[in-house]
């Protein structure tokens, strides 16, 4: 059985302002980035632990991240008894750990 995500709401402005940021650009690039989300999250909610571990965040803490292919952002989650927390949707290469006071 999966667990629920619960994300952060940080984690909610995040993505509603890069999925509307890459509408802005080409039309329903920003459905497509949604859609990329939507198929990240489904992987992180079958599979939590398959994704790799947060350089530069204490080990203990098991923070993740998985990376959208074809976009440049990551999602950032932490596996909790009864759910899985969602902090952040992050620019790969922008603000590194911009979220970490969330833990």
């Amino acid at each position: 059985m999966t667990k629920p995500l619960r994300f952060d709401d940080e984690a909610t402005e995040e993505l509603e302002m890069a999925a509307e940021w890459y509408e802005a650009r080409r039309r329903n690039l920003g459905l497509d980035f949604m859609t990329a989300v939507r198929e990240g999250l489904q992987r992180i909610a079958a599979t939590p632990r398959t994704w790799p571990l947060v350089r530069d965040v204490p080990e203990r803490l098991e923070v993740r991240r998985f990376l959208l292919r074809r976009f440049p952002y990551s999602i950032v989650f932490i596996e909790l008894d009864e759910e899985i927390r969602v902090l952040a949707f992050a620019h790969t290469s922008r603000e590194p750990g911009f979220w970490r006071h969330r833990l």
